[in-house]
């Protein structure tokens, strides 16, 4: 049985992926803050996605986290986590950053390769979205990735290995 981490993790996005990973994060006792900014498209669910909205409705865990409106406007990871700087109030330390949703100033970080889904720390979540087209799978795999592994590295490599192939298949089958 592995240990994990858990700590405090940042969700930016409130949509299904962000409430997914929220509630997947919270399950596993991390102190999970949710920023949000506007509304969101119903997303059909369908695949593999199906199953795991079963996962996640069967679980019975009251889903306890902060939402707030502020705006991330920098990220500074660090070999521990990552200093969040918001526009309206002081910056603030977490151990993980998921963006659900294209946002804050992640893209900008230097060396952030374009085939990555995470980096130091965070992780694009949106793009493993967008590259798969699994909302809820690619939630609660970056959730399980932390509930398996001990270290952030190790269980973003795990996420994205196990991820990946789903997003060469919606390639191939987009191409025909």
């Amino acid at each position: 049985m592995a240990t994990g981490l858990s700590g405090r993790a940042l969700i930016v996005g409130a949509g299904i992926a962000g409430l997914a990973t929220a509630l997947r994060f919270a399950r596993s006792k991390w102190d999970v803050t949710v920023l949000d900014h506007g509304t969101h498209q119903p997303v059909p669910i369908t695949g593999p996605d199906r199953h795991a909205a079963r996962r996640l409705a069967a679980l019975p865990h009251g889903l306890r986290y902060e939402t707030r409106t502020s705006r991330v406007t920098g990220l500074h990871p660090d070999r521990f986590g990552v200093t969040v700087t918001f526009h309206d109030h002081e910056d603030e330390w977490f151990d993980v950053v998921v963006c659900a949703h294209p946002c804050c100033e992640a893209e900008r970080l230097p060396g952030l390769c374009l085939e990555n889904w995470s980096r130091d720390h965070i992780a694009l979540l949106y793009r493993a979205v967008r590259d798969t087209g699994l909302p809820l799978s690619a939630a609660e795999l970056l959730a399980d990735a932390f509930d398996i592994h001990t270290d952030d590295r190790t269980a973003f490599a795990w996420w994205e290995t196990t991820l990946k192939p789903h997003a060469i298949r919606r390639a191939f089958t987009h191409a025909r």
